[in-house]
């Protein structure tokens, strides 16, 4: 009796660590496709950006008021409409990644680029076309050196810049 129930054990670890493991081999396949649909939706929001108009890339503001209404202005833009659509998808991507510093990171970089408008309406001139290209081509850069198990970058100037006045909105907004 004492053999069988050794090989009976022994039998059910078997199988619990095979469903572990082929758990595993999903969760990483999962998550594998996750980082290029994101990958594939961030070259699209940095392809977008080529679009920009130029009046809502003017970051030499004169008149705060007339830059104030340009950001509405563009907030309400088909351009930004269009834009705004690219990162719902890329959020559900992001969202499912493990790694909590990509994860924090990359959704930070979305959500930024999402009010775009918003920052540039407090910091004039914060987010221009070019920091934002170079800000999605940073989150690349995260998600490849994610991808081929290095350390991931420190961020760029100008992703923390618009991350710091973004959480500095957030906190003072009543």
């Amino acid at each position: 009796m004492g053999g069988a129930f050794v090989g009976a054990a022994l039998s059910f670890l078997a199988t619990v660590y095979q469903q572990k493991k082929a758990s595993s081999v999903r969760r990483e396949i999962a998550e594998s496709d996750a980082v290029a649909s994101l990958a594939s939706e961030l070259i699209r929001i940095r392809r977008h950006l080529n679009s920009m108009p130029d009046k809502f890339n003017n970051v030499q503001a004169r008149d705060r008021i007339a830059w104030t209404g340009i950001m509405a202005e563009a907030k309400k833009s088909g351009w930004n409409a269009e834009f705004g659509d690219l990162f719902a998808p890329a959020e559900v991507a992001a969202r499912t990644l493990r790694c909590e510093v990509l994860r924090t990171r990359l959704l930070d970089v979305l959500e930024i680029l999402n009010f775009w408008w918003a920052l540039n309406t407090f910091e004039p001139g914060v987010i221009s076309r070019n920091s934002m290209r170079a800000t999605v081509k940073q989150a690349l850069e995260w998600l490849g050196a994610w991808q081929r198990e290095e350390d991931i970058p420190d961020a760029i100037h100008p992703f923390t810049q618009m991350r710091d006045l973004w959480r500095h909105i957030q906190e003072n907004q009543p």
